[in-house]
């Protein structure tokens, strides 16, 4: 994997290898217990119609299969969840400068005299009759990622951006349909672009990732399962500055836990160093299903006799089930692909089980 924190390449990747998939990640929770998280997607890794057409031996275009994902929570609860496949035609991706556009949901990043800001413009309506309105704002200072670079190593399969660790997020988001929801959002953000030039599950077997804003520090850390070989980094990023801290990561192997689905994953990690010592606990699982999981979790950090807690976002992705036509009917009731809905997506109520 390459790690970088390079605002001018969070800019689509000219490759266009088949199976090759990138997205644009931005997350934040914020006050009253609300949560959200997007994803802009140039090569949807989660398609059925993308898996099938790299099963049938053709080479497939990445191109042809832009997406969008979208969930709010309350308190961990779903208030609105999309995935939306789209036409090529309806999305564009700028090899330039950061922005891009699915449909009429856009993102565009840009410099200011003391680091980033990203805009980003929701405007989508479900099949159900459910309608998202939004207007964000992503702002950071700039800081020294050059830490977190020198970690960088191993096949350069995938690219990992992390241009924006901690964001001031502000704006408001409007829900209406089967329920009515005007959000002003204040809260602590995230993004960043990751890029991969193979098939997921060429990659790795298994993936963890998870950030959690301290008052003064952030927790970014991963765990790659490369086919057998599992590494562990983690980070405290203190301060707006940047100052990077890595942390040594264990994982507590007798708090895994099975879904419904077979889904096997680990809920509970421990990072430290010499100053501190963190306990994460996925505490709440927010997005369940047979390949991946989205928990919003407890961090712990204590610090000589000062302790502290926060609340943060996780995720666990098992990338070759994905590839299980046993559940691809599942997914097909939660993705929304181009044409015809799906008839569970019509009903606003039956919709919302799958969530």
């Amino acid at each position: 994997m390459q790690i970088l924190s390079d605002f001018n390449k969070d800019t689509q990747t000219q490759s266009k290898e088949s199976g090759s998939y990138e997205w644009w990640y931005f997350d934040f929770l914020g006050q009253g217990g609300y949560s959200v998280v997007i994803i802009f997607y140039d090569g949807n890794p989660f398609s059925r119609r993308y898996i099938s057409e790299l099963n049938s031996g053709k080479q497939a275009n990445p191109g042809n299969y832009p997406a969008l994902s979208l969930s709010v929570y309350k308190e961990g609860t779903p208030l609105f969840y999309l995935f939306d496949e789209c036409d090529p035609s309806e999305t564009d991706f700028s090899e330039d400068q950061p922005k891009g556009f699915v449909k009429k949901n856009s993102f565009s990043g840009y410099k200011t005299d003391v680091g980033l800001k990203y805009d980003i413009t929701l405007n989508q309506k479900l099949p159900s009759g459910d309608k998202i309105e939004a207007s964000l704002s992503f702002i950071s200072e700039s800081w020294d990622a050059s830490e977190l670079v020198k970690e960088s190593g191993g096949k350069e399969d995938h690219i990992w951006n992390l241009v924006g660790p901690r964001c001031d997020v502000s704006g408001e988001i409007n829900i209406s349909g089967y329920q009515e929801h005007q959000i002003e959002v204040a809260g602590t953000g995230y993004h960043d672009h990751n890029a991969g030039f193979e098939p997921m599950k060429e990659s790795f077997t298994e993936w963890y990732w998870g950030r959690y804003h301290l008052s003064n520090s952030t927790l970014v850390y991963y765990l790659m399962n490369e086919q057998g070989t599992w590494k562990y980094k983690a980070w405290l990023i203190c301060g707006k500055g940047g100052e990077i801290r890595q942390l040594k990561t264990e994982m507590n192997k007798n708090n895994l836990q099975r879904n419904l689905f077979g889904l096997k994953s680990c809920r509970a990690f421990t990072f430290y160093d010499d100053h501190t010592e963190l306990y994460l606990q996925k505490d709440r699982v927010t997005d369940d299903g047979p390949f991946y999981q989205r928990f919003e979790g407890r961090l712990i950090a204590k610090k000589g006799e000062k302790i502290e807690e926060c609340r943060g976002i996780s995720e666990y992705i098992y990338p070759s089930r994905i590839y299980n036509k046993l559940f691809w009917p599942l997914v097909n009731m939660r993705i929304a692909y181009p044409g015809k809905a799906h008839w569970v997506q019509k009903n606003p109520i039956l919709y919302r089980w799958t969530w």
